[in-house]
């Protein structure tokens, strides 16, 4: 379950208040010349901008990609801009506070939407906003008295030029967010994803589409910048469908700014024969790398590496990472049997919305993981991934195929039977006719062949999508899980059917042409 976001409370927000008053105060004896040459100098300048009226962040310089991006959006009035940065690298700080500042000071801003995981979250980050237009001395002194009237508790107040502030959470609609003649036109989605959202698949959609539709069209049509800020915690979260490359090798929303900074440049990090991580030069000054290295040993590899390079890999707690060996798999011809099992799920459980089929074979007295389909999808779209897989097995290789004795209905027979006359082939599909004990028992009886090292992936399959979803879905098998669970059922049906086929004292592999008879064909 993810964890409760409360209200800011009033006393802790005036605390803050009373920080950003004596960080910014106005020189009493400056003149007129001497602040003309700072706001020219500030409008040119990010950099200068943020150290001059945002002493309270400008500990250290800004980044490179702290200014490129707000270049770029001040550059650019129908920007769709994702920015995709570390943890602790100031996203929020940027879009939410200073970047709409910046657009203020040259005149860019009608009006704000700031969407949240909820309204609370929400109305906390605009919390900032309204204290830096409230009581930031040195920015009104240039730029002229900002804030008016209304609140942040309420998620709404306007300045006096009748520039709007609203805060919404991700399910609540921003239509009629126009004050008077000026219709919002800067948007900043920020950290919106949580760890439970984005194991709902239909949820994340249902998000995209609030933000896409209700949100952007609130935005004016003359110009509408938005802003999605956070770090990818999962390859199907609400960031990552927005940048669009959710699958390895995905095209990117078309016409994004995309900035992708992780914890370390790229180019620079070093890592031993294991793998880790053990060197690289910071991407922003104000962390060393003895920080980020100290801070990633303590989080642990799985963690740091989502928080800080937006490697979303899921570290189960009975299924561990390291139960997952990838090999290049042996032959096909050699498997002494070779079971597909299909698991259709059912459309209403919430926690079973997902069409998965797992394809194992076993060699040398190892389970091999061939093949995975795991989607939220139609019927026929499984059916038809099914018999192209048998098109593809080489002609002395079979599959047997099973399927759960519950889903046998008319819905499924007849995919099945629309898919085969479409493809012109015919599927042989086994029932499992098993009395079945309790899934979640079942599932975890799995665990001591993946312990003991008796369990390989096919490495050819490793950065297919299918196969993560499934083995994500695995992993997050656990006491009380409420996660979908379609894959690891399949996977336990088709396990036993290896070992009802396979008998290892006595089976020798019949290896021979496979035929299709008329039978099999319409």
């Amino acid at each position: 379950m993810a964890e409760a976001i409360t209200k800011r409370d009033y006393k802790e927000w005036e605390a803050f208040c009373e920080k950003v008053q004596n960080s910014n105060a106005v020189k009493f004896n400056e003149g007129k010349k001497d602040q003309d040459k700072r706001i020219k100098r500030c409008l040119k300048s990010y950099n200068d901008f943020v150290k001059e009226y945002f002493k309270q962040y400008a500990d250290h310089d800004c980044a490179d990609f702290h200014i490129r991006a707000a270049n770029a959006i001040l550059k650019d009035k129908d920007i769709l801009a994702v920015l995709e940065w570390a943890r602790e690298h100031a996203k929020s700080v940027h879009a939410c506070i200073i970047i709409p500042m910046w657009l203020i000071a040259h005149g860019e801003l009608t009006g704000m939407i700031l969407m949240g995981k909820n309204n609370d979250d929400a109305c906390n980050l605009l919390s900032d906003i309204q204290a830096q237009l409230q009581f930031n001395e040195l920015f009104a002194h240039d730029f002229g008295k900002q804030y008016n009237f209304g609140s942040w508790e309420d998620g709404d107040f306007t300045t006096v030029d009748g520039i709007r502030f609203l805060a919404v959470g991700r399910n609540q609609s921003p239509r009629g967010a126009r004050k008077g003649e000026k219709r919002p036109n800067y948007a900043v989605i920020d950290d919106i994803d949580d760890d439970e959202i984005i194991y709902n698949p239909k949820r994340v959609d249902k998000v995209i589409r609030n933000i896409m539709g209700a949100l952007y069209f609130a935005l004016s049509i003359k110009g509408a910048r938005m802003v999605v800020a956070g770090n990818r915690i999962h390859h199907n979260s609400i960031l990552a469908n927005m940048v669009g490359d959710t699958k390895k090798g995905g095209k990117k929303r078309e016409g994004i700014y995309h900035s992708k900074v992780c914890a370390l440049k790229q180019k620079t990090i070093v890592r031993n024969t294991d793998g880790q991580i053990i060197g690289g030069t910071p991407s922003w000054s104000r962390y060393t790398l003895k920080q980020i290295l100290e801070k990633m040993k303590k989080a642990g590899h799985v963690l740091a590496m989502q928080e800080f390079f937006h490697q979303t890999e899921v570290e189960g707690k009975i299924f561990k990472n390291a139960y997952f060996r990838w090999a290049r798999m042996p032959r096909l011809q050699k498997m002494n049997v070779i079971v597909g099992y299909f698991d259709p799920s059912f459309v209403n459980s919430a926690t079973s919305d997902y069409k998965a089929v797992r394809l194992w074979g076993i060699y040398n007295n190892k389970k091999w993981c061939i093949k995975s389909f795991v989607r939220r999808c139609e019927l026929e779209e499984a059916f038809r991934w099914m018999i192209q897989v048998e098109k593809n097995l080489p002609n002395n290789v079979a599959v047997i195929w099973y399927i759960e004795k519950q889903f046998i209905n008319k819905t499924i027979k007849r995919s099945q039977r629309i898919v085969e006359r479409e493809l012109k082939y015919k599927l042989n599909i086994q029932t499992d006719h098993r009395i079945k004990p309790n899934k979640y028992t079942r599932m975890v009886r799995m665990e001591p062949d993946y312990s003991n090292g008796g369990v390989y992936y096919n490495a050819d399959e490793k950065d297919d999508p299918d196969m993560i979803d499934g083995n994500d879905q695995l992993k997050q098998i656990e006491p009380g899980y409420n996660t979908p669970d379609d894959s690891p059922d399949a996977d336990e049906g088709a396990w036993y059917y290896l070992d009802f086929h396979y008998d290892e004292e006595s089976f020798d592999p019949v290896i021979g042409e496979r035929e299709i008879d008329e039978d099999r064909r319409y």
